[in-house]
């Protein structure tokens, strides 16, 4: 049986060079409508943004009722053009070779009819993603779908497109996938059983093109994202769209106050001059080029930041992105699956949400079930550290990577997500359970086993964690069930593992990806064949 589908952490995007260099780089490798006229009605809010009314014909009685009077040629003023919004964001251009594993249930991999498997072991250069071919530059990995923007332009999504999330029609009768040698010459040995393969709709399975019609001509992107249920694109120009939906405890919530499904991409309404996006499980954050931070999406455990009043039919509010209120100065932001983070210039970090395994880094109320941190608090215990460049989390831990190369862990002390033994734990900041079990460490603590390696990228989902170190290997831990860890043998990897095998090992990586119960790398593009010899 496949697993249930699942959800994850926050999404790291995992690629360079896309930002403006007036704003601060996230560190997510070494360094993120129109629509269709001919298809449907927008939507009320679509409609609402783009309809003006219609100039008035009405003429003066002299010059309607007196016929002979002599016509008079009436001079139009020339309209005035509207002044192109400036360039703030930059795409990235560095191709990537893409390494994919974990469980394939619902094609969330992306490897189409390059394999039947259910699971993959550990990681493989995913040939629908070639460098050559398609040119993948920016990658982002939600629950059980993925995006990827490409060098010439293009988004492709792939996984599961219940809700919309994919941008696109995917209906197609599933079919099986004829058997293969497995992905790029794979022998069978890389799935766990022969047994072990499913049917998928290709059209999820496979890598596909979002159409360009939904967009202004001329849009470029910088930047994607992507939630449990929804994805969404930034533009150079700071703009942002969004397609699928939010999720509650109770179910949908809606995708905007007026739409429960956006099935194609829409302008988000409200965002100006947006530098990056940082997506959770059911929410999304907007930093914009003055340091402003917009969040929206489910706000069930405070993940956004800001008082919600309920006069917009009360959790439908939460659909239009609203302000937080933080101190000037913020220049990244982050968030984990159901708690989010925002960076100052001057290093200090504010955490905000879901708090009952301290996977926010705040003190107060860890451990409690339903433990929040209401509104956005600086999280002192940072300042002993040198500057936080990148901070995200799982569901019930987080992680970050300080300026000089640290990595460090904090949150859910049971799970192995945090790769550290107890004996590594600080005895004065674990929380003990009602059985005197350590359950919780309250204080960001640095790794030990790769204090030694610089570290320049860290990402984490709901179990496990990914941390890239500057000479370009990978190490992962935590849960390891569906093998979303990348280590073959091992269940649980309690301790930050290195990645190996013939497909990584040598390789440049620069990132990583992860989904609820699968994970992607990526690492700069082998040179490519050319006539036999390399390019």
């Amino acid at each position: 049986m496949p697993p249930k589908r699942a959800t994850r952490g926050a999404a790291a995007s995992t690629t360079d060079g896309r930002k403006a260099t007036t704003a601060s780089s996230k560190a997510t490798a070494p360094t993120k409508t129109q629509k269709k006229t001919e298809s449907k009605a927008p939507t009320k809010a679509a409609a609402a943004t783009t309809t003006t009314a219609p100039a008035s014909r009405k003429r003066k009685a002299a010059e309607s009722d007196d016929e002979s009077a002599a016509p008079v040629a009436r001079v139009q003023k020339k309209q005035k053009e509207e002044a192109p919004a400036p360039i703030i964001n930059h795409p990235p251009t560095k191709r990537l070779d893409v390494y994919v594993f974990g469980t394939n249930c619902y094609g969330e991999l992306g490897l189409g009819d390059a394999t039947k498997k259910s699971e993959i072991p550990g990681p493989v250069l995913n040939p629908k993603l070639a460098a050559d071919t398609v040119g993948v530059v920016y990658l982002a990995v939600g629950g059980v779908h993925s995006a990827a923007l490409t060098h010439d332009n293009k988004i492709l999504t792939w996984g599961v497109n219940d809700e919309g999330t994919l941008g696109r029609d995917t209906k197609e009768e599933k079919k099986e996938v004829e058997e293969t040698n497995g992905v790029n010459g794979e022998d069978k040995s890389d799935s766990d059983s022969d047994d072990d393969e499913v049917d998928l709709n290709m059209k999820e399975a496979t890598p596909m093109a979002v159409d360009s019609a939904h967009f202004p001509k001329g849009t470029v992107f910088t930047q994607l994202a992507a939630t449990d249920s929804a994805t969404f694109a930034l533009t150079q120009e700071g703009k942002v769209y969004g397609w699928g939906t939010f999720r509650g405890s109770n179910g949908v919530i809606g995708f905007s106050p007026d739409t429960k499904f956006q099935r194609t991409p829409i302008l988000i309404p409200g965002l100006e001059k947006v530098t990056e996006l940082a997506a959770g499980a059911q929410h999304l954050m907007a930093l914009t080029s003055s340091g402003q931070v917009f969040t929206w999406g489910c706000e069930e455990q405070n993940q956004l930041g800001r008082r919600i009043s309920g006069r917009l039919h009360g959790k439908l509010e939460s659909l239009v992105p609203g302000k937080c209120a933080l101190p000037a100065g913020v220049v990244s932001i982050g968030t984990g699956s159901y708690h989010s983070f925002a960076v100052r210039k001057n290093g200090h970090v504010h955490a905000w949400g879901s708090n009952n395994f301290g996977q926010t880094a705040v003190p107060m109320s860890a451990g409690q079930s339903d433990a929040v941190v209401l509104y956005p608090t600086e999280v002192k215990s940072f300042r002993e550290f040198n500057k936080i460049v990148s901070i995200c989390g799982g569901k019930d831990h987080s992680i970050a990577v300080t300026e000089d190369g640290k990595c460090l862990t904090w949150g859910r002390v049971d799970n192995k997500a945090l790769g550290l033994a107890l004996a590594d734990m600080p005895a004065d900041e674990l929380v003990h359970d009602e059985h005197d079990r350590p359950r919780i460490l309250t204080k960001a603590t640095p790794l030990v086993d790769i204090k030694d390696e610089h570290i320049v990228f860290a990402t984490a989902s709901s179990d496990h964690s990914f941390a890239i170190t500057k000479d370009g290997q990978a190490y992962s831990w935590g849960f390891n069930v569906q093998r979303q860890a990348g280590h073959r043998e091992l269940d649980e990897v309690e301790r930050p593992t290195l990645l190996q095998n013939k497909h990584v090992t040598g390789k440049k990586l620069v990132g990583a990806s992860a989904g609820g119960q699968f994970s992607m790398l990526v690492g700069e593009a082998s040179p490519q064949q050319v006539n036999g010899e390399k390019a």
